[in-house]
């Protein structure tokens, strides 16, 4: 049971990131939709809510769960620390809370993917959505009962809050209701930056993270939503249209990594997601990468009877050049599993297939050893080797960038057509500038593009789809009813991609 006084620290964050999600596309999947997307598939069948056993959250967003972790390890009570989500801070927040920590991806909606699912489909994304009703619910319930509460937001969208980070006081995250804004990965101050607030002492707008090296990263408490395992941190190849470029990519300690694995898995939660910005690099000393050391421990995460389904999110294109094929096709048959029909997917960053263009826009160092005038073709011929290997390649395409030319539009159309017969998924997403000024106008061409990847997309997307609900024990009802909704999708989305082009500059 809730105390009935309310908690000190009260942690928590928006639907679209506490919802019980079975696999990692439902998760995808609910923070990619817009407000035109109705409220009531949304609340019940993308975003189901999870349990809340004697008042806890089941499952949490891992960057939470790392900052209770750490909050504990640094002394502070953990009987004063409540994870909830929006529908149950009623509950959590009393006379006695000083602090409410919100994670969030979207608080302002200047993700490049969140941009083009808006600029797409119209409307609102729901992860802005969401953000903006549970922070309306968190300044009511305090305002009532909580006056001298502070709220102090993080996770991976805190940058947009605080965009100039050289220069603290001249952001004001108050113009949207959050008081304190924590920037990056904190482990390293994020007990001295809880106790000023228990305290009430003074504190910036905007604080710097700190982490902590990664043998120091505290296992988490609580199961992760979509049942995240994070493997590395960090990615540190410095592309200029990336967030998280600067930050020097890390590995995790396999006992780090098999202690948050069983918390999951204790938790109930079978259907794991290792977390890597390259997961083909995880053991890397630098860029060259140890297929080994990932290997072993994808052989130590599936020797776990009760891991059921094991899932990857990104990749790098200079790094899977690095394997060989029978090294591709081991990993693949180890996140596989004994479940033999299944195709597993990885998001793999190519952004454009103009070599020169990537390397005006700050990509050179994702590209490795790949000179410009071949980058497209090596990146297709790597495509292929995942795809012969049995993975399902899922591609993310930027379009828009600064100095594009129509050329290289076209190169990249030429690029996707040339793989027609093959299973694969291409993601165009709208270059945002991180400053947050306006994208891109797209003119036909782009749309062309652009539809020409959906075509690749309408095919396989609900066949991935179909294969990890299979593959996490998803019930025969509800994988039907993503089925429906994903022709609904298709239908909708072809009538979009039509109107846009129609209406866009020659």
């Amino acid at each position: 049971m809730l105390r009935r006084d309310g908690y000190p620290i009260v942690l928590t964050a928006d639907r679209t990131l506490m919802a019980d999600y079975r696999v990692l596309l439902d998760g995808m999947t609910a923070a990619s939709q817009t407000t035109r997307t109705p409220a009531a598939i949304m609340n019940h069948l993308l975003m189901p809510r999870a349990a809340h056993p004697e008042g806890q959250c089941v499952v949490a967003p891992l960057g939470l769960r790392r900052v209770e972790a750490a909050l504990v390890r640094g002394g502070i009570d953990p009987g004063d620390i409540v994870v909830v989500d929006d529908a149950h801070l009623h509950q959590a927040i009393g006379p006695a809370t000083l602090v409410v920590g919100i994670s969030s991806g979207e608080p302002h909606g200047l993700g490049m993917s969140s941009s083009t699912m808006a600029g797409i489909a119209g409307g609102e994304i729901y992860p802005l959505a969401m953000f903006r009703q549970l922070l309306s619910g968190v300044r009511a319930y305090l305002q009532a009962r909580a006056p001298q509460a502070r709220v102090l937001l993080g996770g991976p969208g805190a940058w947009q809050l605080a965009q100039d980070t050289s220069s603290p006081s001249s952001v004001t995250p108050a113009e949207t209701g959050v008081d304190h804004v924590v920037v990056g990965y904190s482990e390293g101050n994020v007990v001295e930056v809880f106790s000023k607030l228990l305290a009430q002492e003074s504190l910036p707008a905007v604080t710097l993270g700190e982490g902590v090296p990664v043998d120091q990263i505290p296992p988490i408490r609580g199961a992760t939503t979509m049942g995240v395992v994070e493997i590395s941190r960090g990615c540190g190849l410095g592309c200029g249209f990336c967030a998280i470029a600067t930050t020097p990519m890390g590995h995790l300690p396999t006992d780090t990594i098999l202690a948050d694995v069983e918390t999951n898995l204790a938790a109930a939660k079978t259907a794991l997601a290792a977390l890597s910005e390259d997961f083909f690099r995880y053991g890397a000393s630098g860029v060259h990468c140890r297929p080994a050391t990932a290997l072993a421990l994808l052989e130590q995460i599936r020797a776990l009877k009760a891991v059921r389904l094991l899932q990857l999110d990104h990749a790098n294109i200079a790094s899977i050049a690095q394997w060989t094929d029978g090294e591709i096709r081991q990993a693949r048959d180890l996140l596989v599993g004994d479940q033999v029909t299944r195709r597993p997917w990885v998001n793999v960053g190519v952004e454009t297939a103009a070599g020169e263009l990537l390397q005006a826009s700050g990509g050179r160092a994702k590209m490795g050893a790949i000179g410009p005038d071949t980058w497209g073709e090596v990146c297709e011929e790597q495509l292929r080797r995942l795809c012969r290997a049995g993975f399902l390649p899922m591609v993310s395409l930027l379009v828009g960038l600064p100095g594009e030319t129509p050329e290289h539009v076209q190169q990249t159309l030429d690029w996707v057509r040339r793989f027609r017969g093959e299973a694969i998924t291409l993601f165009p997403v709208i270059y945002a500038p991180l400053d947050g000024t306006a994208p891109p106008v797209l003119t036909r061409l782009h749309w062309d593009l652009v539809r020409e990847c959906y075509r690749f997309n309408f095919k396989w997307t609900p066949r991935i789809y179909l294969d990890d609900q299979k593959g996490a024990g998803a019930p025969l009802s509800r994988r039907l009813l993503i089925q429906l909704l994903a022709k609904g999708q298709v239908v909708l989305w072809t009538g979009h991609l039509a109107r846009h082009r129609r209406r866009a500059p020659a």
